[in-house]
């Protein structure tokens, strides 16, 4: 299998580069739909929590995504190696059926964002929907020179079939799917916020006041908005922008009742403005600055 940028062709209409909000500072928003989610965002989300705090917690990461968490990731903890290879809808539909295999070897990757990559090249290419493959493999069953070798620092090629076993979530278009064995008992998926749309207002479809969980309760999106936002800083203590946006389109339904300016005035009106470290902004909590 040739090496192939995953960077290096010309871009659909999907993914363009949202040059806006990098002009405006926010790099790692680059590939944010201009309007609405994909859930390949999602890849995003957890590329920049790994490169933010040098880990990331792969259920931790599901459950502000409303999937369940992994009993396969639980159970390896320090050992756990997780995975991503990008392809196209059609092909991960047999993928989560068969495995991952090739003749001439197979890749994956540590670095959500390469992943991500591919899976353009792949919708581009085949003219079809996106998915992105995750793999959770056990550290002390493969051995770099046996079962794998390196195409760079962050890409592995593997020799042999990797089995749907292996296989914990798939981020298809617009959802991030569990396809593991088993579930871990926690932590507990974040769940959808479901609204209505009356003469062009967004309504909860449950009478307000909705609970939201066991303190809080919200009477439209914007209080379910705030409440969101304090969540999702309250357990990651700072995010990147990538991050808030990220978990906020995969629990509500539909997506079209967040627009960015609702998201980005909701965050003015919590976190204030970010904080610049190094090249990214970074929202926190104000009693966290």
């Amino acid at each position: 299998m040739e090496f192939q940028d995953p960077f290096d062709f010309d871009e659909g209409p999907d993914w363009s580069p949202n040059q806006k909000l990098v002009r405006a500072g926010f790099r790692d928003l680059k590939y944010l739909p201009r309007s609405g989610w994909n859930a390949t965002l999602a890849a995003h989300a957890y590329a920049a929590r790994r490169q933010f705090s040098r880990s990331a917690d792969l259920n931790l990461w599901a459950a502000m995504h409303n999937a369940p968490a992994s009993a396969r990731y639980e159970a390896l903890a320090e050992d756990a190696l997780v995975f991503w290879h990008g392809t196209s809808a059609p092909r991960a539909e047999k993928i989560a059926q068969f495995g991952l295999f090739h003749k001439r070897g197979l890749w994956a990757t540590s670095e959500p964002r390469i992943a991500h990559g591919y899976t353009r090249i792949r919708s581009h290419t085949y003219k079809a929907g996106s998915a992105i493959i995750v793999l959770v493999l056990d550290r002390t069953s493969i051995k770099e020179g046996v079962h794998y070798h390196h195409n760079s620092p962050e890409i592995f090629r593997f020799h042999s079939r990797i089995p749907p076993e292996a296989i914990e979530y798939i981020l298809w278009d617009d959802r991030v799917e569990f396809v593991g064995v088993q579930q871990a008992k926690s932590p507990k998926r974040w769940g959808t916020a479901r609204f209505k749309k009356v003469e062009d207002q967004w309504y909860p479809r449950s009478h307000p006041p909705v609970r939201f969980d066991n303190e809080h309760t919200y009477d439209d999106k914007e209080g379910w908005l705030r409440l969101s936002i304090q969540r999702i800083l309250s357990t990651l203590q700072s995010a990147l922008a990538v991050e808030i946006f990220s978990s906020l389109y995969a629990t509500i339904a539909p997506w079209e009742v967040l627009t960015h300016t609702d998201i980005f005035s909701a965050l003015e009106d919590v976190c204030g403005l970010p904080r610049r470290r190094g090249r990214s902004q970074r929202f926190s909590l104000p009693d966290a600055n």
